[in-house]
């Protein structure tokens, strides 16, 4: 089969690999589209974390099995422990992630867990599916905050998670100003819902993860005021401590979601009121362009789906 395969830093070959194989409990899916995340760029950009090269990237993934088409649920969990057994495999202790520990989508085939297969709603294309992953964090990031009109939320950075949490709080009946140097990027924010509005907000979303970024979020919130941090730009900073007790400001980390978040953000794209008209396309083979596009061009490339 053909993969594309990361070799440390910033370089990409499409090559040829054995078909893989099936074990106890696993399923070879075929790979219908693969969407090229921020994490995948921040490894390719020389931030590797727990990623040893050489290896696929690739967890936002939609392809089939036996003919029918599901979207994977890329963290593995144990499957035996109480996160687990919640369906908060994101909390294991012992995650992984497809693309990250283990070979993922870009690829013409991956091997996962059979209970990594999320059966698509009925109707629902492609290239909104595969939408699933990203968009289900930004699920989780919002869950614990009752959003509606009356709301006032600020989303740093207009990435692609930036942009799904926009159109989210929106949704939700929310004013949510979008903050990002790039005008393409708070264009397509406007165009999923953003606005504006004066003053400190209730709640503040950090979509980038820069000590900038969640220090200006935190400004960005009234006294008591709530922040959660999605993005994760920088491993290492500093906290303003006195400035959160004083202020009784809650700041919170969010990594990844829940199988429920999954399922509702599968939910979600059926809908169909998300405009992907910012999303592009490549073939496998351009997968290595992809990717230098998007950390060298981000005024024109925003997210780019790959298709084998």
């Amino acid at each position: 089969m053909k993969a594309l395969v990361w070799h440390g830093d910033q370089r990409l070959a499409l090559e040829d690999r054995p078909d893989p194989r099936a074990g106890d409990g696993e399923v070879v899916l075929d790979v219908q589209l693969a969407g090229i995340c921020g994490s995948d760029l921040h490894g390719y950009r020389g931030n590797p974390g727990p990623r040893v090269p050489p290896l696929v990237l690739g967890h936002e993934v939609v392809g089939s099995v036996g003919g029918e088409s599901y979207a994977v649920y890329p963290v593995i969990g144990c499957g035996a422990c109480a996160r687990c057994e919640a369906g908060d495999d994101n909390l294991c202790a012992s995650w992984q992630l497809i693309g990250l520990q283990r070979a993922g989508g870009f690829a013409e085939q991956v091997v996962l867990p059979e209970r990594a297969l999320v059966p698509l709603p009925e109707g629902l294309e492609l290239r909104r599916a595969v939408l699933a992953e990203p968009l289900a964090c930004c699920v989780g990031a919002l869950a614990p905050y009752e959003l509606g009109v009356g709301s006032f939320v600020s989303v740093f950075g207009a990435g692609p998670i930036g942009l799904l949490t926009t159109f989210l709080a929106a949704r939700d009946g929310a004013t949510v100003r979008t903050l990002d140097p790039i005008t393409s990027r708070r264009d397509i924010a406007a165009l999923l819902g953003a606005s504006d509005f004066e003053g400190p907000g209730d709640l503040a979303v950090d979509a980038a993860g820069f000590e900038e970024t969640w220090r200006a979020s935190i400004d960005s919130v009234e006294n008591g005021g709530d922040v959660v941090v999605v993005g994760l730009g920088a491993a290492e900073g500093t906290l303003p401590m006195a400035t959160l007790v004083r202020r009784a400001v809650s700041v919170r980390g969010h990594f990844a979601y829940s199988r429920a978040d999954f399922s509702r953000a599968l939910e979600i794209l059926a809908d169909e009121d998300l405009d992907i008209s910012w999303l592009s396309d490549a073939r496998l083979a351009e997968g290595a362009r992809a990717f230098a596009d998007l950390v060298d061009r981000p005024n024109e490339y925003t997210k780019v789906l790959l298709t084998p």
